[in-house]
């Protein structure tokens, strides 16, 4: 068996944001006797979760977390004498405020060996050093799909600012919409189904005015039993009509406005629970984005997916603030409407932005494709 990979299932189930999401399966005579992953943040972290599940397995009767009583854990340590751990992201060295080092943990546990998917990019984080120190076999595997689970994070981590995935659906053409405006639906369901479980592992979804007055979309995650992303919306002047669905209180709300926003509009918008966010202007009428993004950030926002439209991805590549894109192709040709971007290309062939490391993939009659900028 994939351990690792098991591992990175469970570490699937959940996004603990702003924490890492991180798996972990402890195996001893090539047999699972603990797992777990790190539901949310301020709970026990993967390791702890897998060490309880363990000590729970060989007749441990308190279910309380054993990290917070260090008691249980020298009377248990016997358990785990000589396992493996396998685990997605690199065991945390640092105290914080509701749990203890996972590192602490695992050498007290007497682990014998840990296999570690990929490192954490958080300069607080030296547990594959903690881990040698203390005598224990670390295996650093650097597994991409491991480093991507959490690549948002790492972002985040680097810059305090949210990774931003790019997300749009146009034909072979490049139009998002007709003539008339019509674009429901450009993809089929399949390509649908595929943006809507993006929702739920990222913390928010951004669009602009035009989306919302056109399309009045709710941005629900429409994945079952998981939270709403924030809802997101670029409105330099506060146009936004308040019966909008994606103003319905299921999730936090964001309005990002200039400082010519309409002054009622806010004190309305604000009665509903509405956060406004007041922002310098990169343009005249149009939102600074970077400043946008640096609020956010300060806020645990690690992660913004930009689903439209056509002004407000253009904003954003004019800004180079995009890390990702994930464009769903469908195989159809309006001839005339509205195009993905705005204006404001390049000049010349070699100035275009390239998207790399693409991986690409058929989707019923849709073709999608992601790459990172």
């Amino acid at each position: 068996m994939d351990y690792l990979a098991r591992a990175l299932k469970l570490a699937k189930k959940s996004h603990p944001s702003p924490n890492p999401g991180v798996g972990c399966v402890i195996i001893k005579d090539d047999k699972i006797i603990g797992q777990g992953y790190h539901k949310k943040a301020g709970e026990a972290h993967a390791e702890a979760v897998a060490i309880q599940d363990a000590n729970t397995r060989s007749g441990w009767q308190n279910k309380s977390d054993m990290l917070l009583q260090p008691n249980l854990v020298k009377r248990k340590a016997q358990d785990l004498a000589g396992s493996i751990m396998y685990v997605t992201l690199e065991p945390c060295s640092h105290e914080e405020k509701r749990t203890l080092p996972c590192t602490q943990a695992i050498i007290e546990h007497r682990i014998k060996k840990v296999v570690v998917g990929c490192e954490d990019q958080n300069p607080q984080v030296k547990g594959i050093e903690a881990l040698r120190e203390a005598g224990i076999e670390v295996e650093l595997v650097n597994d991409p799909d491991c480093r991507e689970l959490n690549e948002a994070f790492f972002h985040w981590v680097k810059t305090k600012r949210p990774f931003v995935l790019l997300k749009l659906a146009m034909t072979l053409d490049g139009r998002i919409a007709t003539k008339t405006g019509d674009s429901k639906y450009i993809s089929n369901p399949q390509s649908r189904s595929i943006g809507y479980a993006w929702r739920a592992l990222y913390d928010a979804i951004l669009v602009g005015l035009n989306t919302v007055v056109i399309d009045n979309p709710r941005l629900t995650s429409r994945t079952p039993g998981a939270p709403n992303p924030i809802r997101i919306v670029v409105d330099g002047k506060l146009q936004l009509p308040l019966t909008s669905r994606v103003l319905e209180a299921n999730a936090r709300r964001i309005v990002a406005t200039t400082p010519k926003h309409d002054k009622e509009k806010k004190k309305q918008l604000e009665a509903l629970g509405v956060d406004v966010l007041v922002l310098p202007e990169e343009e005249p009428g149009h939102v600074d984005l970077n400043a946008l993004l640096t609020e956010l950030g300060s806020q645990g926002v690690t992660s913004v997916i930009v689903e439209g439209g056509s002004e407000v991805a253009t904003d954003f590549f004019k800004a180079k603030l995009i890390n990702k894109g994930a464009f769903f192709i469908a195989a159809k040709i309006l001839g005339e409407g509205k195009t993905a971007f705005a204006g404001g290309g390049v000049e010349k062939m070699d100035q275009a932005w390239q998207l790399k490391n693409l991986s690409i993939r058929k989707v019923g009659n849709d073709v999608l494709i992601i790459g990172y900028f």
